[in-house]
């Protein structure tokens, strides 16, 4: 199946799609605000993989948690293109989109942390148990002091770690992991998320066929939500 995948929860925009044994991706790194023209990395995505929108037969997207303007621009993307287009949409949580595209052995740890603010960090902990299957959930997605997820990890096995709040909270990280592996700057292959959203809708095929069911999981009130709760 054509699929073309779409995520934007961390400081990074990435866009991939897959073709058999073609595949693509468009990404780039944020500085501070997610830009609304996502519409413009999807059409150059294609355009590498040789497809044209109405060639797509599956659409994933990642729902976060993360940044709560990219996960929403990236959800409502994606349930645009899905209603549009009349195909699938399949929703995963961006660290798993992250964690299965980790070239890690069997048995070791893989954490995916973004810088969340607060002294906190949207992240996940997930181990690796076979290498043909997606990674186990050791700690799901949310928004938690980095001691949190540290105090879960196996320290007995390397963990990869990757994601802005890696590179936020080195210090504290570095003092009690020892064997570690910080993939910085790190981009999930095309292929990896593409494979895990097909993969995800064949277990179902008919639970992805509404778009309605896809949201957001931010994890946390807003800033705004926060405000208007003490008001």
């Amino acid at each position: 199946m054509n699929t073309l995948v779409i995520d934007a929860a961390s400081r990074l925009e990435i866009v991939a799609a897959c073709s058999g044994n073609r595949s693509g991706n468009e990404s780039h790194f944020v500085d501070s605000s997610h830009s609304a023209a996502i519409l413009d990395s999807v059409e150059r995505c294609l355009k590498k993989t040789g497809l044209a929108l109405r060639d797509i037969d599956l659409i994933g997207v990642g729902v976060g948690p993360g940044s709560f303007t990219g996960v929403r621009i990236a959800v409502s993307t994606g349930r645009m293109l899905s209603q549009v287009l009349g195909k699938p949409l399949v929703g995963i949580k961006t660290h798993l989109l992250y964690a299965a595209s980790v070239n890690s052995g069997e048995g070791e740890n893989i954490l995916i942390a973004f810088d969340a603010k607060k002294q906190k960090v949207f992240g996940a902990l997930y181990r690796k148990i076979e290498a043909s299957e997606p990674p186990q959930e050791i700690v799901p997605p949310g928004d938690y002091p980095i001691r949190r997820l540290l105090e879960s990890i196996d320290a007995s096995r390397t963990t990869y770690m990757a994601g802005s709040g890696i590179e936020r909270y080195r210090a504290e990280i570095s003092g009690v992991i020892a064997k570690r592996m910080m993939l910085q700057d790190y981009i999930p292959s095309g292929d990896s998320m593409c494979g895990l959203v097909l993969q995800t809708y064949r277990e179902d095929p008919k639970g992805h066929e509404d778009y309605n069911r896809v949201k957001p999981f931010y994890a946390r009130r807003s800033d705004a939500e926060e405000a208007r709760g003490l008001s």
